[in-house]
């Protein structure tokens, strides 16, 4: 079938992207050990996923590596060597978070083709033609898009691909402007880290006010196909290979049809792993997406406890009517009685309720008693969920792998000649010519028909090595006799010297990225550090000297309040609906028209609105993570002319910003914000936090503002904005 849209699987590890492709996935992403967002993730070598990109590619499939954290720039090193070994194995993509790798693999690999993260928040179309312009292929939507958003997108974006998450756990807060994790736990989610605060339990009630529920559109996927989609996205890298097979069996059964096999149902998904679950803002804003009482998976209910009894050894048993087929050892899961994580077992003994006879398995539609352990006696009340099918488990076994049938590593054409006074191998790989030589009196051959198909025997063998045999040439003009042990030490000199052929040339690219260190404008020097305060309309300005005052502004304020901040910098929302950027352009182009110069970008979408509107004096606040020497380049290069250093910098990082020679402002003191969601929280009276509504947006903060160390003699920053009251 000519399918219009991908469908796109998790892989934390090998055996996970098989059984992904086996399943039906047209393609999976996956991560290196470094550098992506799921740190925890078992995720692939080098070696595996050479394997893996071969296997797909000879399935016709695809492999996407995520690159999708922010980058210090001591580790920028480290992040160019690893892009160069991806630049050899040849994914389809490299998923980036980080602008200074994207413009590292623009200018040093353009052979990667760039797909934006998630985590670059693009929730617009004027964010996603800034990373088409950037050289993005693809971008990936924020998840909190409604249909209509994605579809007014898909119809203005040209030739770049969209790709929509439609099934997976949910982030409480905007992707990549979280910051719980890391100001409480120093475990940077923008790093891969995330210690997953929002499903964190608040208050003596144990009560979870930011844990979303799962999303799953299932039939709704062809509503993303239609509005133009190019992939739909499964989220689950640290699932397990189960979890990743079914759910890919059940969206591509919705999307070819069920071709006359059994479906994979919601209640099968949820025998493996389950959460409620919720379509998110798929039909419009919703307020019911965050579950406040489950925690972790549950199962899928089959039925409810009708009583307890006891046989005559004192062991009890529960029974209930069963709405699935059961077998033992499968898995039975029951609500806590006292609000925490849900009790379970695996059936040992199973008996049908009349003959109490015990059974290897039942019906569904059966009376059953079940065996409950001693100390799960007085536990197991109310609804029954089967949290484990072995059922379900038997229609997806592992996938068979032979990595021979998958050779992978680079093609190589060779050349070999034989003459009387040995054999020698060429092959012009990496932009240089491998040569070597094997000196040996050579003999006419009894059969020189012979000759070629030994030849290519011997350079055929080359297993682990990282190459493959292309296009083998034969020069044997005196139809000589070669010994095996002499061409197979032929072909493992030549390996050697594509070796060498191979380092040198990665070395060369390491060097050029590595050297690739613009300098900064020379009018970017300042030699007076500038003390900034930065607050929102209907706030007082703190008494003290003040350099400058920057003033966030939004659509929805009332602006006559400005004429309060005559020559203020005007910093813009760092969320921007797609279905209501007119009206910020239309802000913008007025207050740019009535004098306002100066004015700060949240992110890209913003930064190309202000350069579209003339605006030639331009700050990139925080938000656009400048963490590094080529990130800086690449704001720099679409016009700002100042930054903000994030509050997730370290102390050393801080410090080569400091030494950095670009114009950037340090925080001193912020309500640094924890969560920045379009989602309203279970509840708002939250111990500890404070939550208020500003922007459209709920924001979580302590209600002690941060202090932070600046490294000595820079620009400093107090940064007001974030600040709220209780609501």
């Amino acid at each position: 079938m000519n399918r219009i849209a991908e469908l796109l699987s998790p892989a934390g590890d090998f055996d996970t992207a098989l059984a992904a492709f086996e399943a039906g996935a047209d393609a999976v992403y996956c991560g290196l050990a470094d550098f992506s967002a799921r740190a925890f993730a078992k995720n692939l070598s080098f070696d595996e996923l050479a394997r893996l990109v071969a296997y797909a590619h000879a399935k016709n499939r695809k492999v996407y590596v995520t690159f999708n954290t922010v980058v210090d720039e001591d580790a920028l090193d480290d992040a160019i060597s690893i892009l160069a070994r991806l630049d050899e194995i040849a994914p389809d993509g490299v998923i980036v978070q980080d602008l200074g790798v994207a413009r590292l693999c623009r200018r040093h690999f353009p052979g990667l083709a760039l797909h934006a993260s998630t985590q670059l928040v693009a929730h617009n179309l004027e964010g996603v033609l800034a990373l088409k312009a950037l050289g993005f292929v693809r971008v990936v939507l924020a998840r909190e898009l409604s249909l209509a958003e994605v579809a007014s997108i898909s119809k203005r974006c040209g030739d770049l691909e969209l790709e929509c998450f439609i099934h997976g756990a949910l982030c409480y807060s905007l992707s990549g402007l979280c910051l719980f994790s890391a100001m409480e736990n120093d475990r940077s989610g923008n790093r891969g880290k995330c210690a997953y605060c929002c499903r964190q339990q608040f208050g003596a009630t144990k009560a979870t006010p930011f844990s979303m529920k799962d999303l799953r559109l299932g039939e709704e996927v062809r509503k993303l196909v239609e509005a133009g989609v190019a992939s739909l996205k499964i989220e689950g890298r640290m699932k397990s290979a189960l979890y990743v097979a079914s759910v890919t069996k059940y969206y591509r059964q919705i999307l070819d049809g069920f071709g006359g096999e059994p479906p994979v149902t919601v209640a099968d998904l949820e025998t493996v792993f389950s959460r409620r679950t919720t379509t998110l803002h798929f039909d419009g804003h919703r307020d019911d997406v965050v579950d406040s009482t489950a925690l972790g998976h549950v199962g899928t209910p089959v039925g409810t406890v009708k009583r307890v009894t006891k046989d005559r050894d004192g062991r009890s048993w529960i029974r209930f009517h069963t709405a699935r087929a059961l077998e033992r050892h499968d898995g039975l899961q029951f609500a806590s009685q006292d609000g925490g994580r849900p009790v379970g077992f695996g059936i040992t003994e199973m008996r049908r309720a009349i003959s109490r006879a015990n059974v290897f398995e039942v019906p569904a539609g059966a009376d059953v008693e079940v065996l409950i352990p001693d100390d799960l006696a007085d536990k197991c009340r109310g609804t029954v969920y089967c949290s484990m099918s072995n059922a379900v488990k038997r229609r997806f076994p592992a996938p068979a792998f032979r990595p021979s049938e998958y050779p992978a590593g680079s093609l190589v054409d060779v050349t070999v000649a034989l003459s009387p006074d040995g054999v020698r191998a060429s092959s012009d790989l990496f932009g240089r010519v491998a040569e070597c030589s094997v000196q040996a009196e050579l003999q006419p051959a009894k059969n020189p028909e012979k000759t070629y198909a030994a030849v290519e025997k011997a350079f055929s063998k080359l297993g682990e090595t990282g190459y493959r045999l292309g296009r083998l040439s034969l020069v044997d003009e005196d139809r000589v006799f070669a010994p095996m042990n002499l061409l197979n030490d032929l072909r493992r000199r030549l390996v050697e010297k594509f070796d060498e052929a191979r380092e040198a040339a990665r070395r060369k690219k390491i060097a050029a990225a590595v050297d690739d260190r613009p300098e900064p404008p020379v009018e970017m020097a300042r030699s007076v550090p500038r003390r900034t305060v930065k607050l929102r309309l209907g706030q007082t300005l703190p008494a003290g000297e003040w350099h400058e005052t920057v003033v966030a502004v939004s659509p929805h304020d009332d602006l006559s309040q400005l004429a309060a901040f005559a020559g203020a910098r005007l910093a813009l929302p760092v969320y921007n609906p797609e279905l209501e950027f007119g009206r910020l352009r239309v802000m913008v182009k007025r207050l740019a028209r009535e004098g306002w110069s100066k004015w700060e970008a949240s992110d890209l979408a913003t930064l190309s609105l202000l350069r579209s509107a003339g605006v030639s004096e331009i700050s990139a606040d925080w938000t656009l993570y400048a963490f590094n020497s080529s990130a800086l380049a690449e704001l720099h290069s679409l016009g700002a002319g100042r930054f903000v250093a994030s509050p997730e910098n370290d102390r050393e990082n801080l410090q080569y910003l400091a030494e950095s020679g670009y114009d950037v402002e340090f925080l001193v003191q912020q309500s640094t914000p924890l969560f920045v969601s379009l989602n309203k929280p279970a509840f708002e009276d939250v111990e500890g936090l404070r939550i208020f509504r500003r922007d459209g947006l709920w924001v979580a903060t302590r209600p002690v503002p941060r202090t932070f160390a600046a490294p000595d003699g820079v620009s400093t920053r107090i940064d007001l904005s974030w600040e709220g009251s209780r609501l």
